[in-house]
């Protein structure tokens, strides 16, 4: 069995959480300029600012010592790369995941948040390596970007680092492998068998999970995650996301959540793309009528993705709960049960919502015009398939047995 698979939840060695880019940068320089062997990082957008200089910096240092450092970036996220000449110099191993809109994995991205230094600790979340008071083109934001991370140490982290190895791995010249499709599928990655793994566990056991998404063996973990443990909800669930443009199947979970009396919160994110604004909407209507609480955040930008299910269970990573995040782009999260923090993200998330969120008003919502009600659904449609248009033919080929 996979090395993501075996064993999936482990015990909690040590756990933080990172609250905004000001606290998770402060701790991550720190780790970098300690590091002793090894920095291996993943991420979706480097940008250009003075906070990515610094941590380019602090990269390349770590390669002129000597320390083995690898880092993955997503092509369409940080294309063009400022610090990839000062990456060559000093010998910072750089590759680009899927290299063009339509690239050999098709429009797939990799939106993973990932940092591993000396296979000892690691950072999973929803930050980029970017200032979060500019957008990625560095232009200013109206408000700081509301994010969330965590830092764990631990077994975990081996997974966090197999991770990334099948990542690096993957994207190698010659290192697709057609043979190892079915070793694979037969022998080591039977995705039919993790469910159970993956939901609320009612005792008092604190553990960890890190979910990883791929398009070839994980292509539904993260997003049974979230089902899973909506479906064992029996008082409250807070969700946080700044994309929410769920399936059929996500949507009925939580209306169903409602109807046996949980109390259910969404936390949205606005104006960030435009589109969104105008399609969401429509779906406020099914919610609103199971008495489901919608906060819509219009400060800044809110950018984290994390939910938490009655004070027990909590998922927090880069997947934002949408079809890309759950069928198309490269994902990674981690989930905790039974462990302080969970509380401590659902007070983060709570206090967001209550004092920076605006609350969506039913009666409100019902008497906007009937012009922006066909506009609100017209765009929903566009969205829906555009998103189905760019998942056609996203599938990842097999890459070589790594020894998990």
């Amino acid at each position: 069995m996979s090395l993501l698979r075996k064993d999936r939840w482990q015990n909690i060695e040590h756990l933080d959480l990172l609250e905004g880019g000001k606290n998770y940068f402060s701790t991550l320089e720190d780790s970098l300029s300690k590091a002793q062997k090894s920095i291996y990082l993943e991420t979706y957008i480097f940008s250009a600012d003075e906070q990515a200089k610094r941590i380019a910096d602090l990269l390349t240092a770590a390669a002129l010592k000597g320390l083995d450092v690898r880092v993955v970036i997503d092509w369409l996220g940080s294309s063009p790369f400022a610090f990839a000449q000062q990456f060559l110099e000093a010998g910072v191993q750089l590759t680009y995941y899927n290299p063009a809109w339509f690239g050999r994995f098709g429009f797939s991205r990799t939106h993973r948040k990932l940092v591993v230094i000396d296979e000892f600790e690691s950072f999973v979340g929803g930050i980029n390596v970017c200032a979060d008071n500019q957008t990625a083109d560095g232009k200013s934001l109206s408000g700081l970007r509301w994010d969330l991370s965590l830092r764990a140490t631990g077994i975990v982290v081996e997974k966090v680092h197999a991770t990334f190895l099948r990542q690096w791995q993957r994207m190698q010249p010659n290192a697709l492998h057609p043979r190892n499709i079915l070793k694979r599928i037969l022998d080591q990655e039977l995705p039919w068998s993790t469910s159970h793994f993956l939901g609320i566990r009612h005792d008092q056991k604190a553990s960890l999970a890190f979910i990883a998404r791929d398009n070839l063996h994980h292509r539904r973990d993260i997003e049974r995650a979230y089902l899973k443990a909506i479906g064992q909800s029996r008082e409250e669930i807070w969700l946080a996301t700044p994309y929410f443009m769920p399936g059929r199947r996500f949507r009925k979970a939580l209306i169903r959540a409602a109807e046996r009396g949980v109390v259910v919160n969404l936390l949205l994110g606005r104006d960030e793309f435009r589109v969104l604004n105008w399609s969401v909407p429509s779906l406020y209507g099914q919610f609103l009528a199971a008495n489901i609480t919608i906060y819509e955040y219009p400060l800044g930008l809110l950018h984290a993705k994390a939910m938490v299910v009655d004070g027990r269970w909590a998922t927090l990573g880069s997947s934002n709960c949408d079809h890309l995040s759950f069928l198309l782009n490269h994902e990674a999260n981690l989930v905790i049960r039974n462990h302080p923090i969970v509380k401590e993200i659902r007070s983060k998330i709570a206090d967001q919502a209550l004092e920076k969120g605006i609350k969506v008003d039913s009666d409100l919502y019902s008497k906007r015009p009937l012009v922006a009600k066909v506009f609100n659904w017209v765009s929903y449609g566009f969205v829906r398939l555009l998103l189905v248009f760019l998942s056609v033919g996203t599938r990842d080929r097999a890459v070589p047995n790594l020894g998990d």
